[in-house]
């Protein structure tokens, strides 16, 4: 059984169709699938399949933006975008920062000690 608080591991873990024991109150946490240790709001009260959460939380509830042209998406056209390799980089300038904090952190080592 996996454990939880406050997890998307417990998520992870009912889509891989395992026990989840809930200590807190996850958002997947008083519809019938979590052994639900910790008080459950009320308005939870009826109970969901898996398809029926794995609905809510991945195509009812999130709102998408198409990353090609930034304007409010439905998943499936995310999905498409995803799987043609449409997405464009928009992290590019993250490879030079995460160098440069590699790069002060092995100063800082050199110099500290540590």
């Amino acid at each position: 059984a996996v454990h939880v608080v406050t997890s998307l591991s417990g998520f992870e873990a009912l889509l891989r169709r395992r026990e989840v024991i809930c200590h807190g109150t996850p958002f997947y946490a008083g519809w019938g699938l979590t052994r639900d240790l910790g008080v459950v709001p009320e308005r939870r009260g009826r109970v969901l399949t898996l398809d029926q959460l794995v609905a809510g939380v991945l195509l009812l509830y999130p709102r998408y933006l198409d990353p090609v042209s930034g304007l409010p998406c439905p998943p499936e056209v995310l999905v498409r975008r995803m799987t043609a390799g449409e997405t464009p980089n928009r992290l590019g300038w993250l490879g030079p920062i995460r160098r440069a904090q590699g790069s002060a952190m092995a100063r800082l080592r050199r110099m500290g000690g540590r």
